[in-house]
């Protein structure tokens, strides 16, 4: 018996069963045509039940065309209207279903709605039958329910696994945030990739949207609590672990003003979508910050290929889903380079030499003498980080470093330290 390419862990029958069981770590895609009742009766009153028929086959055929394509994925059931297929690739995944909503964007009455999630299932195949079962099933299912014609969303897996991997540009992101279907069902985290050139995403989805702040994920049991993170007298305090450290570092970018340096920094932190929405993300979308400055250690053979591999297409990702214009120029002789974004505000990054450097990695708001509103000054120094791989474009793995403890300085009694971190990153203020 040929397994598909997708099938992770399997059984190998005795003589001929009746039951062939497996379990799978797969991406699973749901799909049908929006509103197919209606579809049918509209056209079975202006023609004949066969004109409708001959519809669904196109639409049976296209699909079965881009999913079993180079054997990329399976279609497992046909349910009428729609299909359930799986991938072992969440990226392909996506950008076939990407395709298929290419090719019906100019159908005259098809539209179709698609979702997916990534997880373990449990296939059966019985004669020659497949079936899946699990709770990635119903979770695709729902995903799905969540979209328009025309629209796709995934699960936050999902996303995750196939931004890392997908490098075409015409392929963008939107995050919608926490939706459930029917009330009382665990929520699901929702994003949807889209053709920015064929249509825009959703400005809200079906179903219920979920405050996120304390929102309880699927069906997972609540997190232990993290440690209550309070200024302490001195106004200097500690932040760890990771979770509370990324809490942190979103407060410090939101309220912060002025001109934002990081100094040295491990840009494990940014460079994966999760990490960037939590630390930079903030800084961005705040119209109180106008300047960010990176000061960039070039001894480390890898900062330069995270910053231009998968900080800045971040970056770039970022300004062009929020329509801002950005204008990245770069001088590779000085190891220098600045991104104006929208009207206002400024990013900029050099590599030199920190070899020698002792001051630890620290990120700091100070006053921008462009702005007339006075910032105050505040620092995050970093202590430890915690390891985490990272993906490239190329498919390779690397390890990066992700700050899992922090000292929050707030401008109080230690003005002494502020003002020395200060003098630190003056020091290369006049390259950029």
């Amino acid at each position: 018996m040929n397994r598909p390419s997708w099938a992770a862990v399997s059984s190998e029958p005795t003589e001929t069963p009746a039951q062939d069981t497996e379990t799978s770590l797969a991406a699973i895609l749901f799909e049908d045509i929006q509103a197919s009742t209606r579809l049918k009766r509209s056209v079975t009153e202006r023609s004949n039940e066969e004109s409708f028929q001959q519809l669904r086959r196109e639409h049976d055929a296209l699909l079965t065309r881009i999913i079993e394509r180079d054997g990329a994925g399976e279609i497992v059931k046909w349910t009428g209207d729609g299909l359930i297929a799986v991938f072992r690739a969440p990226s392909v995944a996506v950008e076939r279903a990407i395709e298929i909503q290419e090719e019906m964007h100019s159908h005259p009455q098809l539209k179709v709605r698609v979702g997916i999630d990534l997880g373990e299932l449990r296939v059966e195949r019985r004669k020659g039958n497949v079936d899946v079962f699990g709770a990635h099933v119903d979770w695709a299912s729902r995903t799905m329910s969540l979209a328009d014609g025309g629209h796709i969303c995934v699960t936050a897996p999902v996303y995750q696994d196939a931004f890392a991997w997908i490098t075409k540009s015409r392929i963008a992101w939107k995050r919608h945030g926490l939706y459930r279907v029917k009330p009382g069902e665990p929520p699901l985290e929702i994003y949807q990739p889209y053709n920015a050139n064929h249509t825009k995403p959703m400005r809200k989805l079906h179903g219920e949207k979920i405050e996120e702040a304390g929102a309880q994920r699927r069906s997972e049991p609540a997190p232990a609590p993290l440690p209550r993170v309070e200024a302490a007298d001195d106004e200097v305090q500690l932040v760890r672990p990771w979770e509370a450290v990324a809490r942190d570092g979103r407060d410090f970018a939101e309220n912060g003003g002025g001109t934002m340096y990081w100094f040295k920094v491990p840009l494990g932190g940014l460079c994966y979508p999760e990490g960037f929405r939590h630390f930079l993300q903030p800084a961005l979308e705040n119209p109180r910050v106008g300047k960010i400055r990176f000061v960039l250690d070039e001894t480390n053979s890898s900062v330069r290929r995270f910053w231009s591999d998968l900080v800045l297409p971040l970056i770039t990702h970022w300004a062009e889903e929020t329509g801002l214009p950005i204008d990245i120029q770069e001088n590779e002789e000085e190891a220098r380079g600045t991104a104006s974004i929208g009207e206002d505000k400024q990013l900029g990054w050099i590599f030199v030499d920190l070899s020698g450097e002792f001051t630890p990695c620290f990120k700091l708001f100070v006053d921008d003498p462009d702005r007339v509103d006075v910032a105050e000054h505040g620092a995050q120094i970093f202590l430890s980080t915690a390891q985490r791989m990272v993906r490239f474009a190329d498919k390779s793995q690397h390890m990066i470093r992700i700050p899992d403890a922090v000292l929050r300085v707030r401008a109080g009694k230690h003005e002494a330290l502020l003002h020395a971190l200060n003098a630190v990153a003056n020091q290369w203020d006049s390259l950029f």
